[in-house]
């Protein structure tokens, strides 16, 4: 079962990387400008691994399908750092969580995947624990920054689709490598082909948005391989081990202290819904 491993480490770097991009955000970045150079250096990272089973599709569609991760991954990508920007890596985290109804349904839809009570009782553990999180002064507190990652799920979830018809006929690194680096082209365009606005990203950045993409690029190769040998309703929720991570790391390194107690228990309730939505 090689593919809980790519699943584990996959949500490791994640949230290594989502904690750093946290810290260059919350600064005077600018989230399109991060997309480009992050994606691109992630996409390099992943470069010297393609003479390793490297091959291109051999169907036609396949590409459409490629095109189609890209585009929603950058959307998904732009609006993560968007959300980034104004809420906490451990409110992200949390939030983020939402995805499970996605992928549980998704899967069942468009790969045939089982449908069963435990997931869905999984899921609506889920949510009840995202909702604790976000319970404050007696009422829901829908900030801008937690819809900006709701968004970011839902997009992420369709490139997740594209990626598991991609890789049928397509070297998951190569995808992965090329996607990122399309990524970044695409919101440099965005950008007007601004050469100064990318020029500013780094010399406020510097090393951490280097490090931020280096650390993307192994959680994408991972995520690629982790897709490519199990289960999309198994691979996504297991890569959610970035919760504790990023949550954690947010709290005691971030000293992302608000809302403690709230953060802990929906994140503790969040992990017994993981468990469900994996149990049978």
């Amino acid at each position: 079962m090689n593919w809980i491993i790519f699943a584990i480490l996959s949500g490791l770097f994640f949230a290594l990387a989502r904690v750093v991009a946290r810290v260059i955000l919350k600064k005077q970045a600018n989230p399109l400008a991060y997309t480009a150079i992050h994606d691109f250096i992630a996409g390099l990272i992943l470069l010297p691994l393609l003479f390793f089973g490297f091959h291109f599709p051999e169907k036609s569609i396949t590409w459409l399908y490629f095109f189609g991760i890209i585009l929603f991954a950058f959307v998904s990508d732009w609006l993560s750092f968007l959300a980034l920007k104004k809420i906490n890596v451990s409110v992200y985290q949390i939030a983020m969580q939402i995805r499970h109804i996605f992928v549980l349904f998704g899967g069942f839809l468009f790969f045939s995947e089982q449908l069963n009570l435990s997931k869905i009782i999984g899921v609506v553990v889920i949510i009840l624990g995202v909702l604790i999180m976000l319970y404050e002064k007696g009422k829901i507190h829908w900030s801008g920054g937690v819809l900006l990652t709701f968004l970011s799920t839902f997009f992420a979830f369709i490139a997740f689709l594209f990626v598991k018809f991609t890789i049928l006929d397509f070297s998951e690194t190569a995808a992965a490598s090329f996607e990122l680096i399309s990524i970044g082209f695409l919101a440099f365009s965005f950008l007007g082909f601004s050469v100064k606005k990318i020029k500013k990203e780094i010399q406020l950045n510097k090393i951490g948005i280097i490090i931020s993409g280096v650390l993307f690029g192994f959680f994408e190769l991972f995520l690629f391989l982790a897709l490519k040998t199990g289960e999309i309703s198994k691979v996504i929720p297991v890569t959610q081990i970035s919760l504790v991570f990023g949550v954690l790391i947010g709290i005691f390194y971030l000293k992302e202290k608000e809302r403690l107690f709230q953060k802990l228990v929906g994140m503790l309730i969040i992990i017994v819904g993981i468990i469900l939505v994996n149990l049978f």
